[in-house]
């Protein structure tokens, strides 16, 4: 069913603004078939602070974020959200992230939840991974999961972890003298976008993202992600469900973590090769 809803941006702090004008805008939410639409318009803004910015949208409980790239008609699409109670924020980024707008249609306390939620969102620049997170349609940590569904799509899916296993026989092929996370980079990139994200091990390190992929008819799976330093990928890591105690291959760590703990591969990104975590 057919359902628009057009949210009237208030302005919160001044300092983004051009000097002798208030920022404002709107957010039009527009729920059509199985998809929100969201425009974003903003305008008044002093562009000469360079900022990143990013709106973050709470759909009666149920809070998600996008980075914006343009604050002049953006436009993007989420999956379905009821829009019976809807609420926003326009923050603003640099060390820290800085509320500059709000509206909201329903309950204020919606925009008060998404005020509390202002810490977990990236700071500086968004990395990759940071953006994979944003595009997981799901600020909050969610530790339920759909098994039936994801074993019934990970067939269809499960091919770009395939044309991973290729790219990294051919950087040992090579001889692996190119940095190995530039080379496999792009199917990494397409299994993080197929997979869910796997929040309890994105809870656990800071500046990393993980993912649980399922085996085909089957519920075995294991879990793939990222760590970063500074801004740069500096392991990627592979995770088997630890069911038993004592494995006896040395190059994998147990890493306890609730609810389930993995024996885990850390490879440096680098390099390519099997590696302890330092400091991260």
């Amino acid at each position: 069913m057919y359902c628009k809803r057009v949210l009237i941006l208030q302005q919160t702090r001044d300092i983004f603004a051009e000097k002798g004008k208030q920022l404002c805008g709107m957010v039009k939410l527009v729920n059509c078939a199985d998809k929100t639409n969201v425009t974003v318009f903003v305008t008044n803004v002093d562009l000469s602070k360079q900022r990143e910015w990013c709106i973050l949208l709470n759909f009666g409980g149920k809070c998600v974020f996008r980075k914006l790239t343009t604050l002049a008609n953006e436009t993007f699409a989420l999956k379905r959200h009821s829009l019976e109670q809807v609420a926003c924020l326009l923050v603003a980024g640099g060390e820290t992230w800085t509320e500059v707008a709000r509206a909201h249609l329903g309950d204020a306390i919606l925009c008060d939840m998404l005020t509390r939620q202002m810490s977990n969102l990236p700071t500086q620049g968004m990395t990759e991974y940071e953006q994979f997170v944003s595009a997981t349609d799901n600020f909050y940590p969610d530790f339920t999961l759909d098994i039936s569904a994801l074993q019934k799509t990970s067939g269809q899916r499960y091919k770009v972890v395939e044309e991973y296993s290729n790219a990294f026989e051919r950087f040992y092929a090579s001889g692996g003298s190119t940095n190995y996370y530039q080379s496999v980079k792009e199917e990494i990139v397409k299994v993080f976008v197929q997979f869910p994200p796997y929040y309890p091990l994105i809870n656990k390190y800071k500046n990393c993202f993980f993912v649980r992929v399922d085996f085909p008819n089957s519920e075995r799976y294991f879990v793939m992600g990222v760590l970063q330093k500074q801004g740069v990928i500096k392991y990627i890591c592979y995770g088997l469900p630890a069911e038993r105690k004592g494995i006896s291959d040395k190059d994998f760590v147990l890493v306890e973590n609730n609810p389930t703990s993995f024996y885990m591969l850390f490879q440096d990104a680098d390099t390519g090769q099997i590696t302890t975590l330092n400091d991260v």
